[in-house]
Formats: structure tokens, sequence, C-alpha cells
């Protein structure tokens, strides 16, 4: 796998001046309430962070709007002192007064959590839980972006030390700059693949059933049902240290299982979505596979883009040289759909067996495999809970679990799996070189079971993915792939 790695953070170029709060926009957790002064904060774009690089673009306007912004003052340890919520208009508000002394300041910007909740939290290093996909794929949340500090090496909690003295009257405030990330990732495909359609070489050379593809979309796999308000660097799992040591911080996100029982619950868009598993209740084994998209009128299959939240899946390791791998019931990627052609018309109802594919069911009926069975008597869903693999008018699936190309804070030396915040993720498909799935996600996940069957490895060497990342005030990551 070749990677180029671009990354962005988020242009935010915009000035805040605090306005007037009363006091009863502040949670007050000092005696000193007496000696006042005053602060202006400016809230922009980061000269560098942790996963910076060049080049840039600007985001949509809509993904740079500032309605409101929330300001949270903590101590050292995170523990927040004062949470104000000033008005503003057109990117600046009016100066305000607050309790001598020196703080941790953090700016969140169209900030979702009600004030009274921010007051009543302890630390500044909590985590967001009830995200629906709904929230999460318009940059949570209600189609604003909700932003907040980017992560900051020199201090544990991200926060901006200023410090606020007697000597900050009204026309002498105290200043801080905060630089911000939307907590979102985006994920899309800008290709044009009617001028640059994918290599299919080695593909046609396997079957004379295709000679061309069309790139219909993707959608939306795994996304993280929780977040960390701040975003968090370490080099140990919440749920365990990382084996072997890591040889640097690694993106730490809430992680399976967090009180859960099964991936699908920490996890919305899980492959329960677009795949159904039929079960027979005696034995447990699968008598059907239903690909729950094919008709649908909710989910739509595009080039995006699409957002979601951070997400770090648990990594685990194999092989002699502990390769990096991660669960396919946690990991955030996306699966294609895409429609096979045969003389520039969609190609028909095709099927595989055993590695082998066939043009008609009658082929498959002949085998000694089926001797005695009446395969025409069969749904499509059964006849895949058979093994027999049937590619409905011609349409396939591949599944890409997302490696960050982040070539500055890799993980021993590899990427790894992950999505992270104030990321974009472009992706092209550059080849192909096997058949895809007959379903979303093949089959491979049941998410209605713990441990391994709902939460399997990711095999890599199953697919052959390019990746060259670009990033925008965001952080931009191109992506090419190949299956």
């Amino acid at each position: 796998m070749k990677i180029s790695n671009y990354f962005f953070w988020a242009a935010l170029a915009t000035l805040f001046v605090l306005s007037a709060c009363s006091k009863e926009d502040l949670k007050q957790t000092d005696s000193n309430e007496a000696l006042q002064g005053y602060i202006t904060l400016t809230v922009s774009n980061p000269p560098g962070a942790r996963t910076t690089g060049t080049p840039t673009e600007p985001g949509l306007p809509a993904e740079s709007v500032i309605d409101d912004v929330t300001v949270v003052f903590a101590n050292s340890a995170g523990v927040i002192q004062h949470v104000a919520t000033p008005s503003i208009s057109s990117g600046t508000t009016d100066k305000f007064q607050i309790s001598l002394g020196t703080y941790y300041v953090y700016a969140l910007v169209n900030c979702p959590i009600a004030t009274a909740d921010l007051a009543a939290t302890t630390n500044i290093d909590r985590v967001i839980s009830g995200v629906t996909a709904q929230e999460a794929s318009t940059g949570y949340k209600s189609g604003k972006f909700f932003m907040v500090n980017q992560h900051n090496p020199n201090t544990v909690h991200a926060g901006v030390q200023t410090t606020v003295s007697a000597a900050n009257t009204v026309n002498n405030p105290a200043q801080a700059t905060i630089y911000v990330d939307r907590v979102a990732a985006k994920i899309e495909d800008k290709t044009d693949y009617a001028a640059n359609a994918p290599v299919i070489t080695d593909l046609t050379a396997k079957t004379a059933l295709l000679d061309a593809v069309d790139i219909t979309g993707f959608v939306l796999l795994i996304g993280n049902k929780q977040f960390n308000l701040v975003q968090q660097w370490n080099s140990a799992n919440p749920n365990g240290a990382l084996n072997p040591l890591a040889d640097d911080n690694v993106l730490s996100t809430p992680l399976f299982p967090g009180g859960k029982e099964l991936v699908s619950d920490q996890y919305f868009n899980n492959i329960g979505t677009y795949t159904q598993l039929t079960k027979d209740a005696g034995t447990g084994n699968v008598t059907a596979m239903t690909d729950l998209t094919k008709d649908s009128p909710t989910i739509t299959y595009g080039l995006g883009p699409v957002y979601t939240t951070e997400n770090r899946p648990t990594l685990s390791f194999y092989g002699a040289s502990n390769k990096i791998t991660s669960g396919r019931g946690e990991t955030t990627g996306v699966i294609y759909k895409v429609q096979a052609k045969i003389s520039g018309a969609n190609a028909p109802t095709f099927y595989k067996y055993r590695e082998q594919v066939y043009a008609t069911l009658t082929i498959i009926n002949a085998l000694p495999d089926f001797s005695g069975v009446d395969l025409s008597t069969y749904s499509i869903p059964q006849l895949r809970g058979l093994g027999i693999q049937v590619y409905e008018n011609g349409v396939m699936y591949y599944t890409y679990f997302i490696l960050d190309p982040n070539t500055t804070h890799q993980y021993n030396g590899s990427d790894y799996y992950g999505v992270f915040r104030n990321s974009v993720y472009k992706l092209k498909i550059s080849s192909i070189s096997d058949l895809g799935e007959d379903v979303p996600g093949g089959g491979t996940v049941d998410p209605s079971q713990p441990g391994e069957p709902g939460n399997p490895p990711i095999d890599k060497e199953e697919a052959y993915i390019q990746v060259s990342v670009t990033v925008n005030p965001w952080i931009i990551n191109t992506i090419d792939i190949k299956f």
C-alpha cells in the first residue's frame, strides 16, 4: 500500500471578543468574586497541529458557519471553573469580566451541550454520548459543525493557558488565542469515474461475464456513538495497554465494549444496517443473507460528502512482525456499490460458488454438492445461505476500512485504522483486481453475536488499497483505493 499524506486543519480565522455576561452565565467555583478582570478571545486556524500538513483547502461555507461560542475556563487538571455563553455578531462579542486567576481556556463553537450540563461537568475531558447517526452525518449537530480546541501538545487537556489580573481593565483586557477543530470527520469521493475509470485488467482476466464497471457510490460503515469532547492521545487503549508497547502516542477514542455486549450497540451504521443474516434457531447456522440496501427508500449510495464522529478502534496484532489490525465490527470505513458492465449494458445476475464464477444457476445445480436439490425453489437470500454468492443484476460490493495516513504519528512505524476529527478522507478507487461481495460486507460480521463473530479481525490481504491523503482547514486525506 502506497500512501502519500497531506493534512489540513480547520480554517476558522475568526476573531471573537467575549460578550458581556451576567454572573448567572458563569459557573463560579472560587470564593473571590469581588476581584475581576476583562478578557478577549481570538478563535483561529492552527499554524500547526498533531496531524497537520500541506496542502490545505477551504471548507464549504456551511462547514465553517459559527452561530455561537461557549467559553469554558478550567484549571490545570481540567476541572471546570467557569462557563460563559456570550452572544456573537459578525464574529465578535463584547468583553466580559471574570474572576482573577490563571485558567486553561476552551472555545466550544456551535456547542450542542446545554450550559447547565457543562457547568455541572467536573472535568473538560468528558465523553459525549447519545450521538445519533443523523446528528453525526450532519457534522454533529443539527447541521452545524461542533468545534473544540485542537490538541495542544504542551498541555494535557488542550486548554490555552491565560492569566487574568487586576491590570486587565476594560481598556486592557487579557487575550487568548484558541485554535479549534471540527469534531467531525468528512469522507468523500470526488473522482470523475467516467473520465478516470478504475483499472480492471486483473478482474476481467478472471471472468468473461464483465468487461467494465460503474462506481455507484458508497455508504458509511461504523460511526462511534461516543466521542471525547477534547481530542485525546495516549499510549494505551482505555480497555487496556497496547501490546507491544507503543513507540508513540496514538489517537484515543471511546472504545468497545464501553459497557456494551455487542459492537452493534456501540456503533451506528454497523453492518446490520445493510445486510441481514437469518439463522436457524436450533443450529445457529446462517440460512439466508439479505441485502437490505437493494430496495431501501432511505439508504442511498453516493460519493459524499458524509460526516462521522472521530473513531479509533482497538488495535490488535498478528504475525511474527506484529502487523496492526482491528475488528471489522468497530472500524470506520465505507462500502462501495459497483455495477458490473458487459458490452455497454449492465451485466445480468451471475453467481460464484467455491471460488468459481458461473453465468447461470442451472450450472451450479448440476454440481455434485446439490444433487437432488432444486435450487430454483430457493430465494436469492436462501441461495446465499447455501454458500452461493448471487450478484443480483450484476451488483458487487467492496469494503474499505480507513487507515489514517498520519505519517507524523504512526504506531510502531505503521498507519493504524481510524478517522480523525477535522480530517477529510478523499477516496478514489484506482483499480479493482477481484470480484467483490454479493451483499454489503459479505456476511463476514454477525452483529447479533458477541466476541469474534461480531467483530472479526480485518484481513489486510483481502484488498489492495492505495491511499493518498489531502486535508482542508479540515485535514485533507486523499485516498486511492485498489480492490
